[in-house]
């Protein structure tokens, strides 16, 4: 090709790539994708009738989740959305930390002049990092750290609002819509369900989860300041989260905590003057860590036929139960294998509480040289192993 039919062809290129670099100047810098994804799918999605409840709660709303099964374990009105005032503070974290290093340094701007409410005192001019931001805004609930943050990630409130939203929804959080990133503002609407899914999120991101966990902070100019959060000073194994207070909202926590390999988020919306969002969210924990127990279930029948085997699966699948109760489930023993997966009872004491899939595993079915009917006719069950049982999770499995 000679240089000038090397230049004709050219052409078309280089004017695409002056149309992508002004689509980025007008774009402004970009902002990094999260990966935020959803929690466990729960075998339950809420408690069955006569599991333990929490008695004489004095809230407008209450939720207790299981961090690793994601299963609700006790709630009241968990799923009207209302005022939660800064409790939405840790999606504002969670959505900064998918996008920035904790030791980055922010310069902070006017954003942050005439924030009302709580503060971390901030001044435009000063330089933090983000590190400090975030303590700032969780321990101490500063409402202009959450505006310095929002910021200096996304360059404006509205575009932070909106990735905000966005990994509500990866998390399973949808249709939110957001006007504040500190939670000052009570057209923030969500539910104890939203609000433990994502605190379940928070704990499970490798940087926030310990600064969820902070009991004391070191700001800036300020030294060392206790969280907000009694739960960390008061409840044994306190892992986290985080307070609220308006008006509209009334006294709201989002409080955890670990026990023997497991933790629980308690959500409390519109409890009393304080202590009394504490006492409540230190019950629920009680409730969630000691009246019930995590267990795996699974089950399995094979089915021997001429030539090979079927198996009906049930797979390891982990359950939270109240404190001492058993399941099982119920495969079905007949002669002959069914044709496809089918759905089966799970059942705890008398009461079938979920239908779960047992699968069909065709790997040791007889080749095609075997005669069909002659296998079918001979089909009989071999062996049930490993069936209509529930077993603690940390058990040895055996063979």
């Amino acid at each position: 090709m000679s240089r000038a039919s090397h230049h004709r062809a050219s052409r078309p290129g280089r004017a695409l790539a002056a149309a992508l670099a002004l689509l980025l100047v007008l774009a402004g810098p970009g902002v990094a994708t999260a990966t935020l994804e959803p929690g466990p799918t729960p075998l339950l999605e809420t408690p069955p009738a006569g599991w333990p409840r929490a008695i004489g709660v004095e809230a407008a709303a209450y939720l207790v989740l299981d961090v690793a099964t994601g299963q609700v374990l006790a709630e009241r009105d968990g799923d009207r959305r209302r005022p939660v005032a800064s409790t939405v503070k840790v999606l504002t974290a969670l959505t900064a930390l998918e996008r920035t290093d904790l030791a980055d340094e922010v310069t902070v701007g006017d954003e942050v002049l005439d924030v009302p409410g709580s503060s971390a005192g901030l001044e435009p001019g000063e330089t933090w990092t983000v590190e400090d931001l975030i303590e700032a805004l969780i321990a101490r609930s500063g409402n202009e750290a959450a505006e310095a943050i929002a910021v200096h990630v996304a360059g404006s409130r509205g575009s932070f609002l909106q990735l905000m939203e966005e990994d509500a929804a990866a998390i399973g959080v949808e249709g939110l819509e957001l006007v504040s990133v500190s939670g000052l503002d009570d057209a923030n609407l969500l539910s104890a369900r939203d609000l433990a899914l994502l605190s379940a999120a928070g704990l499970e991101h490798p940087e926030l989860g310990p600064i969820l966990a902070r009991e004391r902070v070191s700001l800036p100019g300020e030294g060392a300041l206790l969280a907000r959060n009694e739960l960390l000073r008061t409840y044994p194994g306190a892992t986290g989260v985080k307070t609220g207070f308006t008006d509209a909202a009334g006294y709201s926590l989002v409080g955890s905590a670990e026990r023997d390999g497991r933790e629980v988020v308690a959500v409390v919306l519109g409890a009393g003057p304080d202590p009394a969002r504490f006492d409540i969210a230190g019950r629920l924990l009680d409730l969630g860590l000691d009246a019930f127990e995590q267990r795996t279930v699974d089950a399995r029948i094979r089915f021997t036929v001429a030539g090979g085997r079927l198996d009906l699966i049930v797979p390891a699948t982990d359950l939270v139960l109240p404190e001492g109760e058993a399941a099982r489930v119920e495969l079905p023993v007949a002669a002959r294998p069914p044709e496809s997966d089918l759905e089966v009872p799970l059942r705890v004491g008398e009461q079938q509480v979920a239908e779960v899939t047992a699968r069909l595993d065709r790997g040791g079915a007889p080749g095609p040289n075997v005669d069909a009917p002659a296998a079918i006719g001979r089909a009989a069950v071999d062996g049930v192993y490993a069936a209509l049982r529930a077993r603690a999770a940390t058990e040895d499995l055996g063979g």
